[in-house]
Protein backbone atom coordinates (compact mmCIF):
# COMPACT_ATOMS: atom_id res chain seq x y z
CA UNK A 1 0.00 0.00 0.00
CA UNK A 2 2.94 2.72 0.85
CA UNK A 3 4.61 1.85 -2.39
CA UNK A 4 1.28 2.39 -4.28
CA UNK A 5 1.41 5.94 -2.46
CA UNK A 6 4.98 6.76 -3.76
CA UNK A 7 4.09 5.82 -7.50
CA UNK A 8 0.89 8.31 -7.43
CA UNK A 9 3.65 11.34 -5.70
CA UNK A 10 6.49 10.40 -8.17
CA UNK A 11 4.07 10.88 -10.89
CA UNK A 12 2.14 13.77 -9.81
CA UNK A 13 5.34 15.34 -9.26
CA UNK A 14 6.52 14.52 -12.90
CA UNK A 15 3.42 16.17 -14.19
CA UNK A 16 3.83 18.89 -12.12
CA UNK A 17 6.98 19.43 -13.20
CA UNK A 18 5.94 19.19 -17.01
CA UNK A 19 3.36 21.88 -16.65
CA UNK A 20 5.99 24.37 -14.99
CA UNK A 21 8.53 23.83 -17.73
CA UNK A 22 5.84 24.38 -20.13
CA UNK A 23 4.34 27.30 -18.88
CA UNK A 24 7.79 29.06 -18.55
CA UNK A 25 9.77 28.03 -21.10
CA UNK A 26 10.55 31.10 -22.77
CA UNK A 27 12.08 32.10 -19.75
CA UNK A 28 14.02 28.98 -18.82
CA UNK A 29 15.49 27.65 -22.42
CA UNK A 30 17.45 29.32 -24.90
CA UNK A 31 16.41 30.77 -28.28
CA UNK A 32 18.19 30.30 -31.50
CA UNK A 33 18.33 33.50 -33.58
CA UNK A 34 19.65 33.70 -36.52
CA UNK A 35 21.51 37.21 -37.37
CA UNK A 36 21.32 37.11 -40.57
CA UNK A 37 24.78 37.89 -41.54
CA UNK A 38 26.74 34.82 -41.70
CA UNK A 39 25.83 32.85 -45.21
CA UNK A 40 26.79 29.84 -43.60
CA UNK A 41 23.68 29.24 -41.80
CA UNK A 42 25.07 29.47 -38.24
CA UNK A 43 23.07 30.65 -35.50
CA UNK A 44 23.61 32.99 -32.58
CA UNK A 45 22.24 31.96 -29.40
CA UNK A 46 20.76 34.29 -27.00
CA UNK A 47 18.89 33.97 -23.70
CA UNK A 48 15.05 34.80 -24.34
CA UNK A 49 14.05 37.80 -23.01
CA UNK A 50 11.23 38.35 -20.87
CA UNK A 51 7.76 40.07 -21.84
CA UNK A 52 7.57 43.93 -22.18
CA UNK A 53 5.14 43.78 -20.07
CA UNK A 54 4.25 45.11 -17.57
CA UNK A 55 5.34 48.68 -18.32
CA UNK A 56 6.58 49.82 -15.30
CA UNK A 57 9.56 53.21 -14.60
CA UNK A 58 11.95 53.02 -17.30
CA UNK A 59 10.38 51.11 -19.93
CA UNK A 60 10.25 52.92 -23.74
CA UNK A 61 8.79 52.50 -26.48
CA UNK A 62 5.64 52.70 -28.78
CA UNK A 63 3.51 51.00 -25.77
CA UNK A 64 4.26 53.51 -23.45
CA UNK A 65 3.33 55.87 -25.76
CA UNK A 66 -0.35 54.51 -26.11
CA UNK A 67 -0.21 54.27 -22.34
CA UNK A 68 0.49 57.48 -21.82
CA UNK A 69 -2.38 59.01 -24.74
CA UNK A 70 -5.13 56.72 -22.80
CA UNK A 71 -4.01 57.98 -19.23
CA UNK A 72 -4.18 61.85 -20.70
CA UNK A 73 -7.54 61.05 -22.10
CA UNK A 74 -8.65 59.76 -18.58
CA UNK A 75 -7.18 62.52 -17.01
CA UNK A 76 -8.80 64.91 -19.28
CA UNK A 77 -12.03 63.57 -17.80
CA UNK A 78 -11.10 64.22 -14.17
CA UNK A 79 -8.44 67.10 -14.16
CA UNK A 80 -8.50 67.14 -10.74
CA UNK A 81 -6.67 64.45 -10.45
CA UNK A 82 -3.26 65.01 -12.07
CA UNK A 83 -1.69 66.61 -14.64
CA UNK A 84 -1.53 65.92 -18.37
CA UNK A 85 1.24 63.87 -18.47
CA UNK A 86 3.88 64.50 -21.45
CA UNK A 87 3.56 61.68 -24.06
CA UNK A 88 7.22 60.99 -24.50
CA UNK A 89 7.09 57.53 -24.75
CA UNK A 90 9.30 56.80 -21.19
CA UNK A 91 7.62 55.90 -18.17
CA UNK A 92 8.35 57.82 -15.76
CA UNK A 93 7.14 59.13 -12.32
CA UNK A 94 4.08 61.24 -13.54
CA UNK A 95 3.08 57.84 -15.88
CA UNK A 96 3.02 55.55 -12.66
CA UNK A 97 1.49 58.06 -11.01
CA UNK A 98 -1.29 57.66 -13.21
CA UNK A 99 -0.95 54.21 -13.73
CA UNK A 100 -1.86 54.23 -9.93
CA UNK A 101 -4.82 56.13 -10.23
CA UNK A 102 -6.21 54.82 -13.33
CA UNK A 103 -5.17 50.70 -12.33
CA UNK A 104 -4.76 50.57 -9.03
CA UNK A 105 -1.07 50.26 -8.98
CA UNK A 106 2.08 52.03 -10.48
CA UNK A 107 2.66 49.71 -13.40
CA UNK A 108 0.24 48.52 -16.38
CA UNK A 109 -0.12 45.32 -16.70
CA UNK A 110 -0.87 43.26 -19.99
CA UNK A 111 -4.43 42.87 -19.25
CA UNK A 112 -4.96 46.02 -18.34
CA UNK A 113 -2.98 47.41 -21.64
CA UNK A 114 -5.16 45.30 -23.64
CA UNK A 115 -8.15 46.03 -21.74
CA UNK A 116 -7.93 49.65 -21.57
CA UNK A 117 -5.52 50.88 -23.75
CA UNK A 118 -6.33 48.63 -27.18
CA UNK A 119 -10.22 48.20 -25.97
CA UNK A 120 -9.91 44.22 -26.61
CA UNK A 121 -11.63 42.74 -23.52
Amino acid sequence: MMKKGWVVFSVLLVVAAAVLLYAFRDRIFVKKVDDGGDESGSSEESVATASEFPLKRGSQGDKVTALQKYLNSVLALAPLLDPELDVDGIFGDKTAQACATAFGEPVCSEANYKAYVEGKY
